[in-house]
C-alpha cells in the first residue's frame, strides 16, 4: 500500500479541523512497570514470558525505528529507568538519532522520574529523589529540550495532593491519571468534569489534572500488539478479510461515548497499555489506516484524528474547556467497585515499607558525607543506593503490590546499595576524623543484632561514632546492644562519662542487654564515643521487677513531659496526662490494643476477597485474647513495660525521659495461615473528635478526614471500614477542639490508618492472606522467612498535647526519620573525635528548616535543598537563611536556584542585605533548590 497522503495532516493542531467536529488527540504510549510480576531485568530483557509477555528493549528498538522513518509519528515514554539503561546500549549514532526525535516533540519524555512513583506509600523525600533522579538523567543527555511539563500517574491507586504539589514546584504543569473512586468518576464523567483544577492552598500550587475515560489502555478490540488477539485493520476492499469502515465505525461509536464526558471540543485516546508496542510497526500500520479513513470522512462522523502528546492535549483543552470546577483535598481511597477498596496496600509488605524507609534515611547522609569528602570516582559511590531506591518508590514496589520474586529483588537490590553507602560513610567519616579505625555499620540495631560487637566480645574497648544528618544539634537516643552491663561510656571530645542505662532486650541472641543513651550531637556532623569493659554492674534493670508491686497497684512511669498509669496484670495502658499542658493536662483516658480483623474470602454478595491491593474485612475488629505483663523496667533515662499477647504479637511501652513522645513497639508474626488476618495497633481514648481526624499527605500537609464522608460527592459508604482506611505515611491525628488537646501516632513506615467511632484512631501494621484479590499480581499475599510466616516488628511514636503545642508533630516527623547513623569498631579511638559542617547559628530558629539534600553537584559544587517544615495554618512564619554562611570550611561563590526537580532554573527571590550577603526566604511548608558553588 503507498504512504499514506493524510498521514501528513494528521499533526493538525486543535481548531484545523470542521466547525463542530472534535479533535481526537491520539497518544501512542507504553506503560512499563518497573517491577512487578516479573523483576526489573525480566522485564527489561523480555526473559520469563511464561509469567508475562514483556521486553522493553524491543519496545524502545522498534518505537524509534518507526518515529524515524515517518517524521509525523508522536510517541511518550516515561520510566527513566528502563530507558537509561537502553541508552547505554545505543551506538553515538544511534543517540543522535534519539536526540533529534526529542528536539523535534515526537518522542515526549512524561513524568520524567525514575519510575512512576507510588502515592500512598512514598515519603516525600523519596519522591523528590527518585524523580530528581530521572529528570536530571533526561537533562544531562538531552538539554532542555526533554525537560517534562505534564505528570502521567496512569496506574497509582489514588492520588495524594502533596504529590502533585510536588510534581508543581518540579515544572510539571498538568497531571493525568486514570484511577478514581466509582463514584467519584460517575459523578464527574455525567457533569463532564473529568478536567479540574486541582488547588493545594498549603503548598501555594494549583495543577490542571485530567482524568481519563475507561483507564488507560486503548479501546476494546483495538489492541494492535503482538501479544492482542483484536483483529488487524484490512483496508484492501477486494480481500474477504476487508473489514475498514465497520472497524472505523466502530472506533467512532467508542469516541462519541467518550466526547459526551469532555466539554472542551477535544479528547485524549490513549493507545497502548502495559508493554506495549513490542511491534511498533504493527501498532503504527493499523492505527494509520484507522486515521486516514475517519478523517477523510470526518464530515460525517464528526471527528479529526491526530498523533499528539499529552501537552498538545492540555493546550489545546485550556483554550477551549472555559471555567473549570475546583478541587482542594485528595483521591484516597480509590475504589473500583462497591466492595472493592484499595486500601490494603497501605500496609502490604510491611517489612519492604520499611527497608524502602530506612535506606532513604541512610542515602540521605550517604550523600552528605560524599559530598563533604569529596567523590571518589574509583571507590564505593551513593550511586547503587539511588538507583536501588529510586525502583523502591514505583507503584508496584513500596505499595507492596508485586510477586515475592519481584518483592525479594527490591530488598536485594537496596541491601547491594546500602552496603556500597555504608562504605562511602565509613570512609568519609575515617576521612573526616583523619583515623584508621575500621568503622562498621550496624543495619540491625532495632533487632539488637550488631555484628560490630557480637563478633568481638572479647574486646576491652569499642569505639562508637555517631553521625547526625540534621542540620542543627540534637539529642538522639541512641541503643547499642551488648553482652552485659559491665561498659563505661565516655564521650571523647569531653573525656567526660556519659550516663547509660543498661536494659534487658529481646534479643535471643549473644547481646541481651541495650546501653541507651541520649547523644548531644552537633548539626550535621559526628561524635565519637568509647565504650570500655569494667569490672563493676552499671545500671542494669533486670527482668519482673513488678513482682514487687502490691496487689492491685497500678504501674506508673513518669517522664519530663507524661504520667502514664499502666494495669498491673495486663500491662495495659490506662491514662495519660501531659504535665505542661497546664489546665488542659488533666488525666485522660487510654487504651492501646493489638487486635485483628479476619480477611474475606468473598461471599454471596460479592466474590471479592482481602489481597495485596483490597482491604475486605469480614466484620469488625476482635482483640487478640487477653494480654498480660511480662517484664516492668523502670530507669531513669528510659522505662518500659513489656506486654504479651500470644505467641506471635506483643507490645513493648518506652518513656523516655526527656523525650516528647511514648513509644509503642509492636511486633506481628508469625501470623498463623489458618486464614486470612490483617492486624492493627488500636488507640482508644476520651477525646471528643466528632467523627474527624488527619492523615499526613506522603508527610507534608495534613488532610483533613472524616467518617463516612466526602467533600466532593455525597458518599454510598458501602464498605464501613476499609472505605474509612486511609494512608498514613508519617502520623495520624485525633483532635478535641472543647479540650483543645490532640494526640498524634508517628509511624516508622507507611500504614493503613483510619478513626471508626469517636476518640480512635487504629493502624494496621501486618497482614497475612491466604487468598488473591484478582487485580493482577495472581498471588496471594502470604510472606514467609525461613519456612514461617514472616515477623514484622515496628514502632509508633505517640505524642499528645494540647492544640497549641500541635505543631512539635512536625518536628518528631523529621526526627523520627532522620534516625542519627551508628558506627562501630573493636578498637581504641584515633583522630578527631568531633566535628560539624554547618552554622546552626545562621539558621534563627532551626527546629523548623530541614536540609533534605545535601549532594555533590560537581568539583567544586553542592546541591542542596532546604524546607520550612510547618505550614501557615500551624502558626508557620517565614524562614530567612543567609547561603554564604550555612556551611563551614566552605566559601560561597556564587549560587543558582533550581526547580525542585534540579532539572531546570528559576528566578531566584533571594534577598541581598547591607552587607551583600545572600539571604534566602522560605514560606512556610516552602522547599528551595539551590546548586552552591564554593571557591
Amino acid at each position: 500500500m503507498k504512504k499514506l497522503a493524510v498521514v501528513a495532516t494528521i499533526l493538525l493542531l486543535a481548531g484545523a479541523h470542521l466547525d463542530g467536529s472534535v479533535t481526537v488527540h491520539v497518544i501512542p504510549h507504553t506503560h512499563d512497570d518497573v517491577g512487578w510480576l516479573k523483576t526489573v531485568d525480566q522485564y527489561y530483557y523480555g526473559s520469563k514470558d511464561h509469567i508475562a509477555e514483556a521486553g522493553v528493549q524491543y519496545i524502545l528498538d522498534t518505537v524509534v525505528e518507526e518515529l524515524l522513518a515517518d517524521k509525523n509519528k508522536t510517541f511518550i515514554y516515561v520510566e527513566v529507568a528502563f530507558f537509561k539503561r537502553w541508552w547505554e546500549e545505543q551506538s553515538n549514532a544511534m543517540k543522535d538519532n534519539v536526540r533529534s526525535l526529542v528536539k523535534n516533540k515526537q518522542l515526549e519524555f512524561i513524568n520524567g522520574g525514575y519510575c512512576m512513583n507510588d502515592e500512598a506509600s512514598v515519603h516525600y523525600v523519596a519522591t523528590i529523589d527518585q524523580m530528581s533522579l530521572g529528570l536530571r538523567w533526561l537533562h544531562d543527555q538531552f538539554g532542555s529540550d526533554a525537560a517534562p511539563t505534564i505528570a502521567w500517574q496512569i496506574d497509582p491507586f489514588g492520588h495524594s495532593a502533596a504529590h502533585t504539589a510536588l510534581s508543581r514546584q518540579m515544572g510539571l504543569t498538568g497531571l493525568f491519571f486514570a484511577r478514581m473512586h466509582y463514584q467519584d468518576y460517575n459523578k464527574r464523567k455525567k457533569e463532564k468534569n473529568l478536567e479540574f483544577m486541582w488547588n493545594n492552598a498549603a503548598e501555594n500550587t494549583s495543577m490542571f489534572t485530567g482524568v481519563m475515560l475507561d483507564m488507560y489502555w486503548a479501546p476494546p478490540t483495538f489492541c494492535f500488539d503482538t501479544n492482542c488477539q483484536d483483529p488487524p485493520v484490512v483496508t484492501n476492499p477486494d480481500s474477504p478479510e476487508y473489514n475498514l469502515p465497520e472497524r472505523a465505525d466502530a472506533l467512532v461509536s467508542y469516541l462519541r461515548n467518550e466526547s459526551e464526558a469532555y466539554r472542551s471540543g477535544n479528547i485524549m485516546l490513549t493507545m497502548g497499555g502495559d508493554f506495549c508496542y513490542q511491534n511498533a510497526h504493527k501498532n503504527f500500520k493499523n492505527m494509520d489506516a484507522l486515521f486516514e479513513y475517519i478523517n477523510k470522512n470526518e464530515d460525517r462522523y464528526g471527528f479529526k484524528m491526530i498523533y499528539s502528546t499529552p501537552s498538545r492535549y492540555m493546550s489545546a483543552v485550556l483554550k477551549g474547556i472555559g471555567t473549570m470546577v475546583n478541587k482542594t483535598d485528595d483521591l484516597f481511597p480509590y475504589a473500583d467497585s462497591a466492595h472493592s477498596y484499595w486500601t490494603g496496600y497501605f500496609t502490604s509488605r510491611p517489612g519492604l515499607k520499611k527497608h524502602a524507609r530506612d535506606a532513604n534515611n541512610l542515602l540521605q547522609a550517604c550523600k552528605q558525607v560524599e559530598a563533604i569528602v569529596g567523590v571518589n570516582n574509583k571507590g564505593p559511590s551513593s550511586q547503587k543506593l539511588k538507583l536501588a531506591t529510586g525502583v523502591a518508590q514505583h507503584h508496584d514496589a513500596v505499595s507492596g503490590t508485586s510477586k515475592q520474586l519481584v518483592a525479594d529483588d527490591y530488598s536485594q537490590r537496596l541491601a547491594i546499595g546500602e552496603t556500597e553507602c555504608e562504605a562511602v560513610i565509613i570512609n568519609g567519616l575515617q576521612k573526616l576524623m583523619k583515623s584508621t579505625n575500621k568503622f562498621k555499620m550496624c543495619r540491625l540495631l532495632n533487632e539488637s543484632l550488631c555484628d560490630a560487637i557480637s563478633n568481638n566480645v572479647n574486646s576491652s574497648t569499642f569505639t562508637v561514632v555517631v553521625y547526625n544528618h540534621e542540620m542543627f544539634p540534637a539529642n538522639k537516643i541512641v541503643r547499642i546492644p551488648v553482652s552485659s552491663p559491665r561498659y563505661t561510656l565516655v564521650d571523647v571530645s569531653s573525656k567526660k562519662a556519659v550516663v547509660c542505662q543498661f536494659v534487658e532486650n529481646q534479643s535471643q541472641g549473644t547481646l541481651p542487654i541495650d546501653l541507651v543513651f541520649v547523644t548531644d550531637l552537633p548539626g550535621l556532623g559526628y561524635k565519637t564515643y568509647q565504650l570500655t569493659k569494667t569490672d563493676d554492674e552499671m545500671y542494669f534493670f533486670p527482668r519482673k521487677l513488678f513482682f514487687n508491686l502490691q496487689q492491685g497497684e497500678d504501674i506508673r512511669l513518669e517522664s519530663k513531659y507524661y504520667v502514664l498509669i499502666f494495669d498491673r496484670v495486663t500491662g495495659s495502658i490506662k491514662r495519660i496526662t501531659n504535665k505542661l499542658a497546664g489546665l488542659s493536662g488533666e488525666s485522660n483516658q487510654l487504651t492501646v490494643n493489638l487486635m485483628a480483623y479476619t480477611a474475606s474470602v468473598g461471599n454471596t454478595e460479592d466474590p471479592q476477597a482481602s489481597g495485596a491491593y483490597i482491604f475486605r474485612p469480614n466484620g469488625t475488629a476482635s482483640k487478640l485474647w487477653t494480654p498480660r505483663l511480662t517484664n516492668y523496667i523502670p530507669g531513669f533515662i528510659v522505662s518500659e513495660i513489656w506486654q504479651r499477647y500470644s505467641d506471635w504479637a506483643s507490645l513493648v511501652y518506652r518513656i523516655y525521659y526527656n523525650s516528647e513522645f511514648v513509644e509503642v513497639e509492636w511486633k506481628v508474626g508469625p501470623i498463623p495461615n489458618d486464614y486470612g488476618r490483617e492486624i492493627i495497633v488500636r488507640y482508644d481514648t476520651d477525646l471528643k473528635t466528632k467523627s474527624v481526624f488527619y492523615t499526613d499527605s506522603n508527610g507534608r500537609e495534613m488532610m483533613e478526614r472524616k467518617l463516612n464522608f466526602q467533600p466532593t460527592w455525597k458518599l454510598n459508604q458501602t464498605e464501613p471500614v476499609a472505605g474509612n482506611y486511609y494512608p498514613v505515611n508519617t502520623r495520624i491525628t485525633l483532635k478535641d477542639m472543647d479540650k483543645k488537646m490532640q494526640m498524634t501516632v508517628l509511624t516508622d513506615r507507611s500504614q493503613g490508618g483510619a478513626s471508626l467511632s469517636d476518640g480512635q484512631m487504629e493502624l494496621m501494621v501486618h497482614r497475612r492472606l491466604l487468598n488473591d484479590d484478582h487485580r493482577g499480581v495472581d498471588e496471594a499475599l502470604n510472606e514467609t522467612e525461613n519456612g514461617v510466616g514472616l515477623v514484622a516488628k515496628g514502632k509508633h511514636w505517640l505524642y499528645y498535647s494540647d492544640l497549641l503545642s500541635y505543631s512539635m508533630h512536625r518536628i518528631l516527623g523529621r526526627k523520627m526519620f532522620y534516625q542519627p547513623i551508628v558506627g562501630i569498631s573493636a578498637e581504641n579511638i584515633q583522630g578527631e573525635a568531633s566535628d560539624s559542617f554547618v552554622n546552626a547559628s545562621t539558621l534563627g530558629n532551626p527546629q523548623h528548616i530541614r536540609l533534605i539534600t545535601l549532594e555533590s553537584w560537581n568539583a567544586t559544587a553542592w546541591l542542596i535543598r532546604l524546607e520550612n517544615i510547618t505550614p501557615y495554618d500551624e502558626e508557620g512564619k517565614i524562614a530567612k537563611v543567609d547561603l554564604s554562611r550555612l556551611f563551614v570550611h566552605k566559601n560561597l561563590l556564587d549560587y543558582e536556584e533550581l526547580a525542585l526537580g534540579a532539572d531546570r532554573s528559576v528566578e531566584s527571590d533571594g534577598v541581598v542585605n547591607e552587607d551583600a550577603k545572600p539571604i534566602i526566604s522560605i514560606r512556610p511548608l516552602g522547599i528551595r533548590t539551590f546548586v552552591l558553588n564554593f571557591v
